[in-house]
């Protein structure tokens, strides 16, 4: 049995048994790993705390041979985020958020790029009032850049040599009026240059910009149809999140 120590936030938790959780742990050492919490899942357990969505702290975890699954056997909490996890739209954003982390990332694959992307937009969303569709766009954003799927906003990514005229969804890139497809989206000087910001700008300050309501809406469609396009994905979080915007 070997023992573990690492910080880490829970993007996942299920019921497990009578009174534990299993929890989804996205941790710096370890990428996101499986962990049962037992007791978690009664209100007057000291684990009940460190059991919930979006709890980030220090953990201890034991892990079994040939087993994927761990055990928490202490966790010291950090932040809890309780300005998001008070808040249903948030709370639910940031469930679509923690859903398409998983599905990019999947199981035991440490990226601490992305792990502090990812506690930078909570933070953001929990102490300083940033608007959720930015958030929301620039999240999908940045997550698609350090996995791998870093859009090409230079030159046409069909023929090479052609102006930038729309985004392909496909392509991943722009592309100039003659190749544009169907699955594009129209890029005026507004959203080319957000676009080109949020793909360019340092992590710690991707947030560092100011857009009009209309920007923000057609970046975020923007945004939204490149991570479920790229990654073949349909998570019911994110209907559920459209749905607590509409209360």
């Amino acid at each position: 049995m070997a023992q573990i120590r690492t910080k880490g936030i829970i993007i996942r938790q299920t019921d497990y048994g009578e009174g534990h959780r299993m929890l989804s742990i996205f941790t710096e050492d370890c990428g996101i790993v499986k962990a049962v919490s037992y007791g978690a899942g009664k209100s007057r357990s000291k684990a009940a705390a460190s059991g919930q969505f979006l709890c980030w702290a220090d953990f201890e975890l034991h892990s079994k041979v040939n087993s994927d699954i761990m055990t928490v056997r202490s966790a010291d909490t950090i932040d809890a985020f309780l300005p998001v996890t008070e808040d249903i739209k948030k709370l639910s954003l940031c469930a679509y958020l923690a859903d398409i982390t998983y599905g990019i990332l999947g199981s035991g694959n440490p990226d601490i790029r992305l792990l502090h992307i990812f506690l930078n937009c909570v933070y953001a969303l929990a102490y300083k009032n940033e608007d959720m569709a930015k958030v929301k766009a620039v999240y999908e954003l940045k997550m698609m850049c350090a996995e791998g799927y870093m859009p090409s906003l230079t030159g046409c990514a069909s023929c090479g040599e052609g102006e930038p005229y729309a985004f392909d969804l496909e392509r991943g890139g722009t592309v100039c009026k003659k190749c544009g497809g169907k699955n594009t989206v129209r890029l005026d000087g507004a959203l080319y240059r957000a676009l080109s910001y949020i793909v360019s700008s340092e992590d710690k300050k991707m947030l560092s910009f100011t857009a009009s309501d209309d920007l923000t809406e057609r970046l975020g469609s923007l945004a939204e149809r490149y991570v479920l396009t790229q990654l073949d994905i349909n998570p019911k979080s994110l209907a559920y999140y459209k749905t607590m915007l509409k209360i």
